[in-house]
């Protein structure tokens, strides 16, 4: 079974990685938990993975199915992939030669600086939301406004002006008004097979009822008349990885995060996620990411 891996952004307000011919990725665009090294394979193997940051991926060139939380899409030249903290997702490309793309993965802390500094893109953010795609489909002039913006950055972060954070945040916050702008889009057609509305209230069900210990497969499946066995192949069909696992994985995403915080003890934290004890707990999670909660609470802390 594929797993899905957890990349955490840790060190920056936001990175940003190209992978293209032109631009070679930078040793500050990979500062993530993992060692270059292994972000390096994790990328060339593109497996299910998710992150705890808000993932923004431009799209330039090649052939590129792209699945993100049971939905597909063709990706083409000006789509924008906007990809939510802890989504599960991945890249299905054809050929990594003509493969090129922009990653822009942005904090949580400095996501609420942008919201709370401009009302209209988080009213935009709130609208595109609702259109229930994660691809946005930009006007061939907005689209080439972001490339030179995230161009700009890279240029000043490889001349050392990383440290200039004000100019740096600024030109990526204009870059994402422009991605978010309702005005800045085309009419998207690149999905390669729509959701069913079904699949959909399953998901958001999920999302609601995340941090409970009863949402089980009994629970769900009655919940959405559904025969047991019938929901559990419709949505391992569905999201490419089976339900409990699936649940398994937003759960420990978001533990993770309530390790880094190092807010309350990591036994309330194993409550609070939705699951039933703390060695169960423990066993998922020393499964998953091979070290205890503990030693990566102590790791996290030890940076800072």
């Amino acid at each position: 079974m594929k797993q899905s891996v957890l990349i955490p952004v840790i060190n920056k307000g936001f990175e940003i990685n190209y992978f293209s011919k032109k631009n070679q990725p930078h040793d500050w665009f990979k500062k993530y938990n993992e060692s270059a090294e292994k972000f390096s394979q994790l990328e060339a193997l593109f497996q299910l993975h998710r992150h705890d940051v808000l993932e923004v991926l431009v799209f330039l060139d090649g052939e590129c199915d792209f699945f993100c939380e049971g939905k597909t899409y063709s990706l083409r030249r000006g789509d924008v992939v906007v990809i939510p903290p802890y989504a599960v997702h991945k890249a299905i490309v054809k050929s990594i030669d003509n493969y090129e793309r922009i990653i822009i993965s942005v904090s949580e802390h400095l996501m609420s600086d942008f919201l709370s500094s401009s009302p209209s893109m988080k009213e935009n953010m709130v609208y595109q939301k609702t259109q229930g795609s994660y691809v946005l489909h930009l006007h061939s002039k907005h689209f080439q406004d972001i490339i030179f913006l995230l161009d700009e950055i890279t240029h000043r972060i490889k001349k050392g002006e990383e440290n200039f954070s004000f100019t740096l945040n600024y030109q990526l916050f204009q870059a994402l008004q422009i991605i978010f702008d309702p005005a800045s889009r085309m009419p998207n057609l690149s999905n390669k097979e729509e959701l069913d509305q079904r699949f959909v209230s399953i998901l958001e069900y999920i999302e609601s009822h995340l941090t409970e210990p009863d949402l089980s497969l009994d629970n769900i499946s009655n919940y959405f008349h559904l025969n047991k066995y019938y929901f559990s192949h419709y949505f391992k069909k569905n999201m490419n990885l089976p339900f409990y696992r699936y649940v398994s994985l937003k759960r420990l995403s978001f533990a993770v995060t309530m390790i880094k915080q190092n807010q309350i003890s990591i036994e309330e934290i194993a409550l609070k996620c939705g699951f039933p004890d703390y060695s169960s707990f423990y066993r998922l999670f020393k499964k998953e990411y091979d070290i205890s909660p503990k030693k990566l609470q102590k790791e996290y802390k030890s940076l800072y």
